[in-house]
């Protein structure tokens, strides 16, 4: 026999009292019984939200309390009303439909397109919009019925309707939303009406209606996992008992307890979170009830569900990393490596990057894919609506064959193995220890994985905990297609980015560069999801106005900012900057003005061995000898004294580099600067102070020169920084990812050239990270840094304007300094 109203109990207290609500109450029933089952249009498998739910909350709402004979008429109506109405708000018109699918009017906060996009399935796409909302519509239909139902009977003006939609949409919120929208005790009419009560019993009453027939539906409701099809539910998941609240004969106490048997791990542990959220529930309704005035309001049901759910045929793999695992924690699992918590996001995004790109080679060109090419996704998902942050792929994924010989074997890598070379694949993946996915241990003490590898039916899902080596391995028929997600905590993953989803924004966007695989930020709080494709930086946006090197490389882009103009070529000695250019003469002993020679002084004439030697000194006026004498006595610095006062500097050359005076301070009147001529010499012919010492510079330039009069100087390890020391401009990645610690450094730079910054993308397979990866090996970074400063020189040659003893010159200095191609520049 079906079950209609007149078998609830609460309908048959109001019997039994001749309420003058009866009318009113088959009113509301009629109407519920006619449109609930249109919620079916678009929540086809939800068959769990028709009349037999409504009626069952009712019984459920009413058996929590602990003295239903003492509530009112008017309450008891409520508990029917919201009990029948709570799920209207999931029916929704063709016309609403449509509207959804075309993203037109306000119907929800979701764009259908990118839910759409998210669950590639038009009928979760449709419910994933409204699912989050339902309670929200539920209460704007209720104010749109009839309000003739929601009079009070003898009255004309006084009206429960609002309440009553309030109530109901109090189910879909946050348990704080009672607090905020509801009222305690109120009187309307002949009837109290307390309902935050009432919202209280809807809320545990609705979880509690979960058996054979609605428990898995509801639960993929509540839980919504991510591509999980409803037959799976169905299939492994039995909850046998339909009367949830019994009463301990010991105590007399209430308590919600669930019989049943459970033959799959997976869904028995989300049956498991599913029953700490009663829990959860409960405790924070328990501990509101006593705030209420009213004995008749106190909840004493148990705080804790009795589980007695039996699991049967539970089957935990026994593979386990295979090293000692406390020295895996210590060494591999923590900042020891990385330095930074924060570093595990960044390996879980490279693991996904490397599985998409896998994917989109491999895939490339089946006929399955031809009308509908296979568009690769990373989804950083932070769910705190189930305090979980996913990271989510559709790439390659892990069959049982590579999780058992690579995943689970700390330190082997299957993207350097043969069976993955021997594929042919061009895509090199940056993953090459085989203990990236340890780093994820900073970001949450258990993980989850779940992965279906590209063409298999079955998902594979992996369980982990830190403070255990053993995992628990199981199988999954999944609808949706391949990738992996990885699990983890959303309190310790937030901890680590300070508890801010920004930080997360900004940590992913500093990491990675633009790789034509969208990354997502997935943020869902309160049923309501918000989703966002991060902008990475492109290649050269990072440096606007940079010059693309790429031409140069085998599979190396670089973008490069530099200044060229200022390259210049010398020739006479007063062409190094300077005040005073002096000759000096050894013969005479002393030194000379080029401005006084007859001709300038040639520099070629005074190259040895490829360098050019001169002496810098500062010349003090008398008129600055006091200010300096002053500061030097208080910094006790000559560099820093001589920056307090106005000087001129003087440079010296003399082709015989052995005359110059090794000692750096000259002080005394006697003490020599270059061959016998002494700084009492320097005070006479170069208006130096009387009393002030000074200081000599040997500076020393290389340079090219050629048949021609011109000379062409440089630098050495020339590195890129920004107006401090600690400021660098450039940025190594490698496949995408940042290497944070590599530095690059020109090895050989024509004088005149301002580095302004680099940005380097490698997909060489040749440049590896490091382990910990964030710097590269010593001679890949000498290799790396020859190879660009190569490149930098041979597109100024082709692009510079030079007349043709500079670019000659130019020419010899690449020679000179850039002899060789090496394995990264292209032949």
């Amino acid at each position: 026999m079906t079950k209609t109203i007149k078998e609830t109990k609460a309908y048959s207290l109001l019997f039994n009292r001749k309420s003058l609500f009866l009318e009113k109450v088959n009113k509301i029933y009629d109407y519920a019984v006619n449109f609930l089952p249109k919620i079916n249009r678009v929540f086809a498998n939800y068959t769990g939200h028709d009349i037999l739910h409504s009626l069952n909350v009712a019984d459920y709402m009413y058996d929590i309390c602990d003295y239903p004979d003492q509530l009112s008429d008017l309450e008891l109506v409520v508990i029917i009303y919201t009990a029948l109405l709570h799920d209207i708000g999931m029916v929704v018109s063709e016309q609403e439909i449509e509207n959804i699918k075309n993203e037109q009017g306000n119907i929800t906060d979701r764009k259908y397109s990118l839910v759409l996009q998210k669950y590639k399935d038009e009928a979760v796409a449709l419910q994933e919009c409204i699912r989050p909302i339902h309670g929200m519509r539920s209460l704007k239909h209720i104010l749109e019925m009839d309000n003739e139902c929601f009079i009070l009977p003898g009255y004309t003006n006084i009206s429960f309707q609002d309440d009553v939609a309030k109530i109901c949409a109090a189910h879909n919120e946050n348990f704080e939303w009672i607090t905020s929208n509801l009222s305690l005790d109120q009187v309307k009419g002949n009837w109290t009406l307390n309902f935050q009560y009432i919202a209280l019993l809807l809320r545990i009453a609705d979880y509690l209606d979960i058996d054979e027939e609605r428990a898995p539906l509801y639960l993929y409701q509540y839980l919504s996992p991510k591509d999980y099809g409803d037959l799976e539910w169905k299939q492994h998941f039995v909850i046998e008992n339909k009367e949830k609240i019994a009463v301990d004969p010991k105590t007399g106490r209430k308590h919600v307890e669930f019989y049943g048997e459970s033959s799959n791990p997976s869904i028995h542990r989300k049956l498991l979170k599913y029953f700490d959220s009663i829990n959860d529930e409960l405790k924070k309704a328990i501990n509101y009830s006593e705030t209420f005035r009213d004995k008749k309001y106190l909840l004493t049901i148990s705080t804790m569900v009795h589980n007695k759910i039996r699991p049967k045929g539970f089957n935990f793999s026994d593979f386990k990393l295979s090293l000692d695992y406390k020295a895996v924690t210590s060494l591999l699992m923590g900042e020891n490596i990385y330095g930074d918590k924060k570093y595990g996001l960044r390996e879980l995004i490279q693991n996904s990057i490397d599985a998409c790109m896998v994917m989109q080679e491999e895939v490339n060109g089946k006929d399955e894919f031809k009308y509908n090419p296979y568009q690769p996704f990373i989804n950083v998902i932070l769910d705190q609506d189930r305090k979980q942050v996913i990271v989510f792929d559709n790439g390659r994924g892990m069959s049982v064959d590579i999780l058992k010989k690579y995943f689970l074997n700390v330190g082997v890598s299957y993207y350097v193995s043969d069976d993955y070379l021997f594929k042919g694949n061009k895509y090199m993946p940056i993953g090459n220890y085989g203990i990236g996915f340890l780093a994820c241990f900073m970001l949450s003490d258990k993980v989850n994985v779940i992965t279906k590898y590209y063409g298999e039916s079955q998902a594979n899902k992996i369980e982990f905990e830190k403070s255990s080596e053993y995992i628990c391995l199981t199988y999954e028929d999944v609808p949706r297609s391949q990738g992996t997600e990885i699990i983890l905590d959303y309190d310790q993953f937030l901890s680590v980015f300070g508890n801010s989803q920004t930080n997360v924004e900004t940590f992913i966007k500093r990491n990675f560069i633009d790789c034509q695989i969208p990354i997502r930020l997935i943020s869902s709080k309160d049923g309501k999801t918000n989703s966002k494709i991060l902008e990475l930086q492109q290649l050269d946006s990072l440096h606007p106005e940079s010059i693309r090197l790429d031409k140069y490389f085998d599979g190396i882009q670089v973008a490069l900012k530099f200044n060229y103009k200022g390259i210049t070529y010398l020739k006479n000695f007063s062409d190094i900057y300077a005040n005073e250019s002096f000759i000096f003469q050894e013969d005479s002993n002393e030194i000379v003005s080029e401005q006084d020679l007859s001709s300038p002084v040639l520099l070629k004439r005074y190259i040895t061995d490829g360098v050019i030697k001169f002496l810098s000194l500062p010349i003090i006026a008398s008129s600055e000898e006091d200010a300096f004498a002053k500061a030097y006595d208080v910094l006790e610095d000559f560099e820093a004294a001589l920056e307090k006062i106005n000087y001129e500097n003087a440079n010296i050359i003399t082709i015989d580099t052995s005359l110059y005076n090794d000692s750096e301070l000259i002080d005394s009147s006697y003490d020599r600067i270059v061959g016998d001529f002494t700084l009492s010499d320097f005070r006479g012919q170069a208006g130096h102070s009387r009393n002030a010492p000074t200081y000599t510079f040997l500076e020393e330039k290389k340079v090219i020169h050629g048949s021609g009069d011109k000379i062409l100087p440089y630098e050495a390890d020339i590195g890129f920084q920004g107006r401090y020391s600690f400021e660098y401009t450039d940025y190594l990645y490698i496949k995408n990812v940042l290497i944070s610690n590599a530095r690059i450094k020109i090895p050989f730079l024509v004088e005149g050239i301002e580095l302004k910054g680099l940005v380097v993308n490698v997909t060489n397979k040749k440049i590896i990270p490091n382990v910990s990866r964030n710097n590269i090996s010593e001679q890949q970074g000498k290799s790396l840094s020859y190879a660009i400063g190569k490149a930098l020189h041979m597109w100024i040659y082709e692009n510079g304007s030079f007349d043709a003893e500079e670019k000659s010159l130019l020419k010899a200095f690449i020679i000179t300094c850039y002899p060789e191609d090496n394995s990264l520049l292209k032949k």
